[in-house]
């Protein structure tokens, strides 16, 4: 994966501080056991001086040097087992003087070898989506504030049920999918007029989601699509369609008010087409109507969008009546 320098600079910054923690956790540990039982160190003495005779034994040519080696092999083992005993018997578990890792896979250095470790990718993700969520009203919108005294009881003629009843269903809903919200499924399609609603709660679910620590993208359709287009022709720096692409949750707001051209239109495609190929999760929100978007998009992109579960949004313009 192509990772953007500054991100990356700022990922390798992260994991130098989580070994220096880690590392004084180890240093206090071992003093704690040092001190507490000293037994401990003396099995350790002899733990170095038996590994110490494999290395002599490595250059002995007698007949039975392999007989000496397995018998010096199977002392390292009971001496092991002691140590372990010991720190059970006080309290500790048997690791507990062990190196402490948050990625076992790199031990937290980020190399795995000849690529960059997927804990580094995924700092990396976490702090460019950090950066393109700064101006979204996260702690403003959350399901405790959904208003929903603002939507009327009374339904259209023609309609089955009220604003209100609609709403309390979709705020239900909403609920839900952030209270069981997992990497794979096939996400929200919102569909209302302006002032609805549909941005805060896809807000609120980002909020929830961000607390059991899933990678969420908000924004703009427009914003993206601009930003993906600079940085691919080369005006910007950055990776912004290998984030939207990757990230566990990805939240486009205004579909339908980006610029209708076959670039714009071939990068959305590739955003969902990718995201579901990979069964990852998607908010979009459109004040379009159903037949507005059959209308602007291909029917191969259209199908895709309505594949996802689709709420309907009703009632008056909020940010009207709060004017």
């Amino acid at each position: 994966m192509r990772l953007n320098k500054i991100y990356l600079d700022e990922a390798l910054n992260k994991l130098n501080e989580v070994r220096a923690k880690n590392t004084k956790t180890e240093a206090n540990r071992r003093t704690e056991v040092m001190n507490k039982l000293p037994q401990y160190a003396e099995l350790e003495q002899q733990l170095m001086h038996t590994m110490g005779q494999i290395m002599n034994l490595a250059l002995d040519k007698s007949r039975d040097a392999v007989a000496k080696i397995d018998k010096v092999i199977d002392n390292i083992k009971q001496i092991r087992g002691q140590m372990d005993e010991l720190l059970e018997k006080n309290g500790y578990p048997a690791d507990y003087l062990d190196p402490i890792y948050n990625c076992k896979k790199c031990r937290d250095t980020g190399n795995t070898g000849n690529e960059w470790c997927e804990c580094l990718c995924r700092i990396s993700n976490e702090i460019a989506a950090a950066e393109l969520n700064e101006n979204a009203p996260l702690s403003r919108s959350r399901f405790d504030n959904f208003d929903l005294s603002r939507y009327p009881k009374t339904a259209d003629d023609g309609d089955d049920a009220s604003p209100f009843e609609i709403m309390n269903d979709n705020l239900a809903f909403c609920k839900n999918y952030a209270d069981n919200f997992s990497e794979k499924g096939n996400g929200i399609l919102m569909l209302g007029a302006t002032g609805l609603g549909k941005t805060h709660l896809s807000l609120a679910i980002a909020n929830e989601v961000l607390k059991k620590g899933f990678c969420v993208i908000y924004g703009s359709l427009p914003t993206l699509i601009k930003k993906i287009q600079n940085e691919q022709f080369n005006r910007a720096e950055g990776d912004t369609m290998t984030l939207v692409t990757s990230a566990d949750l990805l939240i486009l707001d205004d579909l339908g008010a980006e610029n209708n051209t076959d670039w714009a239109v071939s990068a959305l495609y590739e955003i969902i087409n990718t995201r579901q190929n990979h069964g990852l999760q998607m908010i979009i929100n459109t004040n379009l109507t159903a037949y507005e978007l059959k209308e602007r998009y291909q029917d191969r992109l259209f199908s895709r969008m309505f594949s996802m579960k689709v709420l309907f949004f009703s009632g008056n313009d909020n940010r009207m009546e709060l004017s």
